[in-house]
């Protein structure tokens, strides 16, 4: 599908080529903040609260770190000797890391949220290509062969029968993706292993905040339902490219008007943009790794919250890398 950008990605060209020299973390600082103004992030949580920092800067700070990979005491040592960014965050000296720890705790979630969809303005989309999947997360940072050496030693004492296969609980994102930019839309979060049907209309929901049209909307095999259909044709006015469960077997019975029209017609071309939200969870782990190191589970959903703002202005600046290259 084509792109349909609204004008004016020419006002994001540099036309001296300054900005373009910067660090790559200067950069995504630099956008951390215009977008923090654009979505009226108030600056402090509380009218008692102390005129030390920010909450703008808190915000940055936090998603820094998860862009970074570190934990909190690791990231305050290496922004001790990054002045650039201290400079262009707006500070003096570097928080210690429990302020930046009890900011996280007293966050709110929703407005957290909301720095997604401000990211997809920042885009200036006129209308979303979305694609929802589900990935995990593990709950604990201890390695994989510590893990395997422990089950291994619990099944393997003598006279004692082998335990039957544990499933090991862990976090499960939904992401909603669009997928021409590729950047995140909205998150929904569960314990794992879960179905994934339940979370599309769920996740789908927190798009809506954004009052951009809905055109498309791909999804697997996991969240072929009729009332996803239903959801997607008749509250958003979208069309849901869902393979059907069983359409290619003869003799299987389709239920649901919507379900049996998508397996008539299956827009294959449509569907294949779905491997970019692959893409997006590979990248996004990758960079940032595939574990959490928050112990709460609120704590664990603002981190991954966190994560996907730091990827979205991280992709930003690609786009605008890519704009700039063609200008010049």
């Amino acid at each position: 599908m084509q792109e349909t950008m609204a004008p004016g990605w020419d006002d994001l060209v540099p036309r001296d080529g300054d900005n373009v020299r910067q660090n790559k973390l200067v950069r995504i600082v630099v956008r951390m903040s215009k977008i923090l103004r654009r979505a009226r992030y108030p600056l402090r949580g509380s009218k008692y609260a102390n005129h030390i920092y920010t909450d703008h800067q808190h915000v940055v700070l936090l998603a820094l770190r998860q862009y970074m990979g570190e934990s909190y005491r690791g990231f305050c040592d290496m922004m001790e000797v990054c002045t650039p960014l201290l400079e262009e965050i707006g500070l003096r000296r570097v928080p210690h890391w429990t302020t930046l720890q009890k900011f996280s705790a007293r966050a709110d979630m929703r407005r957290l949220e909301r720095l997604l969809l401000s990211c997809l303005d920042d885009a200036r989309l006129r209308a979303l290509d979305l694609a929802v999947d589900s990935t995990g997360f593990s709950s604990t940072s201890a390695s994989e062969y510590y893990v395997s050496t422990i089950k291994r030693r619990r099944t393997g004492k003598p006279g004692r029968p082998p335990s039957r296969r544990e499933v090991k609980s862990y976090v499960k994102q939904t992401m909603a993706v669009e997928t021409r930019t590729q950047l995140i839309a909205a998150l929904k979060f569960r314990r794992g292993p879960a179905n994934d049907s339940p979370d599309f209309r769920r996740v789908l929901r927190k798009v809506a905040p954004a009052r951009q049209h809905v055109r498309v909307i791909v999804a697997d095999k996991g969240y072929d339902c009729e009332r996803n259909h239903e959801y997607a044709h008749d509250v958003l006015d979208a069309v849901a490219v869902i393979p059907v469960r069983g359409a290619d077997r003869p003799g299987i019975r389709i239920s649901g008007k919507h379900r049996r029209r998508q397996a008539r017609d299956l827009d294959t071309e449509a569907y294949h943009q779905r491997v970019k939200i692959e893409t997006v969870h590979s990248v996004e782990k990758r960079r940032m790794g595939d574990n959490v190191l928050a112990i709460g589970t609120c704590q664990r959903h603002k981190e991954l919250v966190l994560r996907a703002f730091a990827y979205n202005v991280g992709r930003t600046e690609v786009i605008f890398l890519l704009l700039t290259e063609d200008f010049y």
